[in-house]
């Protein structure tokens, strides 16, 4: 099976796994798109979705050198990737291409037309998504089977964003699930959902530093079992679930509260199965 990848960027810890961990079961990409827009762009398009202040809050995360988020993601990649003896894990994808012999397309935008143009001189069967953003039909119609996203939270119940705080708002376990794309956000057939591990020190920012090595190891098992014609794919329904938007910080705080306590039902059930 012939696989593409699309990035966001060439330095991308949870995409540069994937290729390594796709790799060691013989399904290293044949291609990967790398969209990398200007970051104005990016920029604009955040506080269009997301609103000022969100955005603010994000880069101040961003550019904060020690901060969290970078820092407990890749702690929790490394540890993933030695367990299963995964060199590279952190290159940059144009290095890990050169070493597999893929082929790399740098591309303004997702909606490039060259984007398209690649999968469908590759003849690519599947495309992965890791630049976390809306793609058109042009795109997902270009590949035999479509593309498959790692959403941050258990599907249908939780489309659209911050949704792994949202499902801890909701006393729900937070989970990865493993969906194909389509024009309509988070509605694609589902393939997997995992558990996302859960201790008691745990933060939102660990718990989503945590969700990248769960989302890897299931792309790559929802991999094979399409690759060996054995995966099971469970429609959506619209009216399953709800789309979620940016939670307000107040409530993000009351979510780290309950995290921070002892008993909730969360880690109830967690821990008494």
């Amino acid at each position: 099976m012939k696989i593409g990848i699309v990035a966001g960027a060439n330095s991308n810890l949870y995409a540069s796994t994937l290729v390594v961990r796709l790799a060691a079961q013989q399904d290293a990409p044949a291609c990967i798109i790398l969209a990398e827009e200007p970051a104005w762009r990016r920029l604009a398009a955040h506080v269009r979705v997301a609103g000022g202040r969100a955005t603010l809050r994000k880069l101040a995360r961003h550019y904060d050198v020690g901060g969290l988020p970078d820092r407990d993601a890749r702690h929790y990649l490394r540890e993933y990737a030695t367990g299963r003896g995964l060199a590279g894990w952190d290159s940059p994808l144009t290095t890990l291409a050169a070493g597999t012999g893929a082929r790399v397309v740098r591309v303004p935008s997702v909606h490039d037309p060259r984007a398209t143009d690649c999968v469908r001189e590759h003849g690519l069967d599947l495309l992965i998504n890791t630049a976390g953003v809306i793609f058109k039909p042009a795109l997902l119609q270009a590949s035999r089977l479509g593309m498959l996203n790692a959403h941050m939270a258990r599907l249908p119940r939780f489309r659209g964003m911050n949704v792994l705080e949202w499902s801890l708002w909701f006393d729900q376990p937070p989970a990865v699930t493993v969906h194909f794309v389509t024009p309509s956000i988070d509605l694609g057939d589902i393939l997997a959902v995992r558990d996302i591990p859960v201790a008691r020190d745990d933060t939102i920012s660990t718990l989503r530093s945590k969700s990248y090595a769960v989302m890897v190891e299931a792309m790559a098992e929802c991999i094979a079992a399409l690759r060996e014609g054995r995966e099971t794919r469970t429609p959506q329904r619209p009216e399953e679930g709800k789309q979620y938007f940016v939670m307000h910080p107040a409530l993000a705080r009351l979510v780290e509260a309950r995290l921070a306590a002892s008993k909730t039902a969360l880690f109830a059930r967690r821990t008494l199965g």
